[in-house]
């Protein structure tokens, strides 16, 4: 109606219901892996790149220097194996194959990690069950997701009556548990999944190198070749596992399936022509991460405070991130070498309470510039879960038992052949215990001073069956820039 006016208490609809994720101010548009306020439309061109190197041991691909790459491109991975039933670990899957991965661009390494196959089962803490399930397991053959366990209602010889009551929970991959009423049951890899039939599956750049996960390479303003180096894992019982009671294979990178499928975003000439002249040097603030690892006796350090110097000295660190690794953890296993382990339980469901029914315990602190973390040492395992959950910003997706072996909830069923309830012993099979992953955020925001980081550790119940290795890296602030086409990079 002419004159007609809106109300004066209308609520103004909202722009878009696209939640942006946080992204450093001084990253360009363009870059941003977030949406940005436009219309134009873009292309996204996809290549499928063959390793310029490849073998057993090592490859690298060699990206084209047009467009820009998208960090959701993916490189893909099979292995050669026998005919027996094998998988990879189900903690980190097809990442167990990579012990280092680089991002370079001409001679400079922008990103480096060097024990990518451990850090791979840290990160995937953070993961949700759903998400391991549905897509993680199909895309990378990793699948940490748990259901409840409903036991047979009938005795052992009795009906197939469901009970309605689940007293305990294990792992779940969508299929079913075998087995007779009354009996153990035990839960199998997927047909698709059996690495008998060389399965093929794959790693997006943005988790090979976490820069990616903010900031997209433009690889149209580089004069420089830009090339992913991977360094497989040497050791072939470390890459996968197998059925319990099927012998150890020594499986072989297919490296007919090495292929990187490149994804390159393209928008109107004209723009991108724009911003290469409007930005011809880029700085970009990011996070490297330094490997270290210390081979470590049960009986010697049990019961003593150690203190181990991680390095870090005049870098700024933001967090530390530690395990501690059964070695012989092997390919007859659920999760192989990829776990933390937690100290010891001394009890089992339905013993009464006593002096010797309790779990061992872990004491750690972090001192830097003369100064603890915490004013107090850390030996609760809630604390420790909480620590970490504050530092990654995101609480783990993993249960009590399975971070520190405390409850007696996990069931007593079996997987691929293995005990899911066991693993706080050096030579147990299963999850147990097995995600004992502590990480601590450096909250000052300081340069560490010449003395470096001191980590203060002491374990009282550490199982002693065999040796251990406790495994750091520290996330060292980077910054990279790209000015006239050419990349140099320095730790801040």
């Amino acid at each position: 109606m002419e004159g007609s006016t809106a109300p004066q208490d209308a609520t103004p609809v909202a722009d878009t219901m696209v939640e942006r994720a946080p992204v450093q101010p001084n990253v360009p548009d363009l870059l941003r892996v977030s949406p940005m306020q436009t219309s134009t439309a873009t292309d996204v061109e996809t290549s499928i790149l063959d390793p310029a190197v490849r073998s057993d041991s090592f490859c690298r691909f060699v990206f084209l220097n047009k467009g820009i790459l998208h960090s959701h491109s993916k490189v893909t991975f099979a292995v050669n194996t026998d005919s027996n039933e094998r998988f990879f670990p189900i903690g980190v899957g097809v990442a167990s194959l990579i012990q280092r991965a680089a991002l370079k661009i001409g001679t400079k390494t922008i990103q480096e990690i060097d024990g990518y196959n451990y850090l791979t089962a840290y990160k995937s803490l953070f993961i949700s069950n759903e998400h391991q399930l549905e897509r993680e397991q199909v895309q990378s053959g990793r699948v940490i997701a748990h259901e409840f366990r409903y036991d047979d209602a009938g005795s052992s010889t009795g009906g197939a009556d469901s009970n309605t009551k689940a007293f305990t929970y294990g792992l779940s991959n969508g299929r079913e548990y075998n087995g007779d009423v009354g009996a153990t049951k035990d839960l199998t890899t997927p047909d698709w999944a059996d690495l008998a039939g060389k399965p093929v599956f794959q790693i997006a750049l943005s988790d090979l190198f976490p820069m990616l996960k903010q900031t997209q390479l433009p690889l149209y303003m580089m004069r420089e070749q830009v090339s992913v180096e991977l360094t497989f894992e040497p050791d072939a019982t470390s890459r996968i596992c197998q059925r319990s009671g099927v012998a150890s294979s020594t499986p072989t990178i297919n490296t007919d399936e090495l292929k990187l499928i490149a994804d390159y975003i393209y928008y109107p000439q004209e723009m991108m022509d724009a911003y290469a002249q409007q930005n011809s040097t880029i700085s970009i603030t990011h996070f490297d991460y330094r490997h270290s690892k210390l081979s470590i006796s049960a009986t010697s350090t049990s019961g003593t405070t150690q203190i181990r110097n991680l390095g870090g000295a005049g870098r700024i660190v933001t967090k530390v991130i530690t395990g501690v690794q059964a070695d012989s953890a092997s390919d007859a296993s659920i999760l192989n070498q990829y776990h933390a382990i937690a100290p010891e339980r001394h009890y089992s469901f339905g013993q009464a309470p006593s002096s010797g029914n309790n779990n061992g315990s872990l004491t750690v602190n972090i001192k830097y510039n003369d100064r603890f973390l915490y004013p107090i040492d850390v030996t609760n395992p809630a604390r420790q879960f909480h620590n970490t959950a504050q530092a990654e910003g995101m609480v783990p997706f993993v249960t009590r038992e399975e971070y520190s072996a405390e409850g007696v909830a996990l069931t007593t069923d079996t997987f691929e052949g293995y005990d899911q309830n066991t693993g706080d012993a050096a030579d147990e099979k299963g999850v147990l215990g097995r995600f004992n992953w502590l990480s601590y955020r450096l909250n000052r925001n300081e340069r560490i001073n010449s003395r470096g980081i001191e980590y203060f550790w002491k374990y009282e119940g550490l199982n002693n069956s065999g040796a251990y290795t406790q495994r750091t890296w520290l996330e060292l602030a980077k910054a990279t820039t790209i000015s006239g086409g050419y990349a140099s990079t320095t730790f801040m």
